[in-house]
């Protein structure tokens, strides 16, 4: 997306990171895009208690600094901000029209924490960072010029709550730009011996430093992959994202499973997959992994929370299982059924023609700026 807005705009990127030797490494690929690229390290402090959170998370008061100041000095058009949890890196007064983007509504991430949780401390953390989350979300959207969500979902969420703010609904793209050659990682895919035609892989792609996902891969691994194992014994988890913690580490002590951590390209992955499956059962917005994995043609098995955003209603090209059974079920189909495996991967296929591109996206976006351009100026 900024590659593609920077042909039309002088972009100017604020960016706050928890993982600052990883995210420095590519500012400089980002200068070709942006007239200027600063990344401030994320500074957490504990003494505001009534803080949700991401924002706590997300506190920099050098990023808050640079941003103030640089609006004192510079004119800009437009204000584009990633999370409600970066609202606070803004001055409390603006002149400038301030679009934000919620990739997904966190208070309801909040409550489905809150109804997976099992002890009293949890549930009682997860109450507490409810009510500071939607505190805080209803504060910034207000704030906000305009509000942009990625599901129409979300969007009713967000209407209902607060009916007089402006919402706009634009989707991510799925013509995700694919990195060529062979990664480093196929080969270690060709060390397992791992053979399509005696082997039934098994694809869970995800960012691990991000909680949600970490559940996903605990909850498929510990509760539905062995109903998978007792009827297919030949099936292979592979388990590919950045940063698994330990707690998945440790699932290879089942030689049926295997966790990459990092890989330069997802490609050789998803070409080894006969199953990809997304058993989210914390999360919002649109999932990009089941976007790709739409694009690449795979058979899919999800969580009604992984489908969030898609009109699986009208379609088949994810099949959507709540229950641990029926997503055993469905896995253990597409493995034993090419007939049934390969009509799925043509109903995704189909389906992922449908959808939104980034172009379009874009366009949405330029539309979005340009009003509230035009609008800032009659006001003013």
């Amino acid at each position: 997306m900024i590659s593609r807005l920077s042909k039309r705009f002088e972009i100017h990127l604020c960016s706050v990171t928890k993982t600052w030797e990883t995210d420095n490494t590519y500012v400089n690929d980002l200068r070709c895009y942006c007239s200027t690229v600063n990344l401030f390290k994320a500074t957490p402090k504990d003494f505001h208690a009534l803080y949700s959170l991401q924002m706590k998370r997300h506190l920099s008061e050098e990023a808050s600094s640079y941003i103030s100041s640089t609006l004192e000095i510079s004119d800009f058009d437009i204000i584009h901000v990633e999370g409600y949890y970066l609202m606070q890196l803004l001055p409390p007064r603006l002149e400038v029209p301030v679009l934000l983007v919620e990739h997904n509504i966190e208070y309801s991430l909040c409550l489905q924490r809150l109804m997976l949780s099992k002890s009293p401390q949890d549930r009682s953390r997860y109450w507490r960072e409810y009510v500071y989350t939607l505190k805080w979300e209803r504060i910034f959207w207000k704030r906000a010029t305009l509000c942009v969500t990625l599901t129409t979902e979300d969007k009713t969420a967000m209407g209902k709550l607060e009916p007089n703010i402006n919402i706009k609904m634009i989707p991510d793209g799925i013509d995700h730009q694919e990195i060529t050659g062979v990664s480093k990682f196929s080969n270690s895919i060709l060390k397992n011996n791992i053979s399509l035609s005696k082997d039934a892989p098994i694809l869970l792609v995800g960012n691990f430093a991000y909680e949600p996902n970490v559940d996903a891969a605990l909850y498929f691994s510990q509760l539905i992959f062995p109903l998978v194992l007792h009827a297919v014994p030949n099936a292979k988890l592979f388990i590919v994202g950045n940063k698994p913690p330990p707690s998945l580490l440790s699932l290879t002590m089942n030689k049926q499973i295997e966790v990459t951590g990092c890989v330069d390209s997802l490609i050789p992955f998803y070409n080894l997959a006969k199953v990809v499956v997304c058993p989210l059962r914390i999360g919002g917005g649109v999932k990009v992994k089941v976007l790709e994995a739409l694009k690449a043609g795979k058979a899919i098995v999800s969580t009604s929370i992984g489908a969030q955003g898609l009109d699986v209603t009208t379609c088949q090209a994810v099949i959507v299982a709540d229950e641990v059974t029926d997503f055993a079920k469905n896995v253990v189909r597409f493995l034993q059924n090419p007939e049934e495996r390969f009509k799925q991967e043509r109903e995704a296929l189909a389906y992922a023609k449908t959808l939104p591109t980034w172009d379009h996206a874009l366009e949405a976006f330029v539309r979005c700026y340009e009003e509230m351009i035009t609008c800032n100026i009659k006001n003013n």
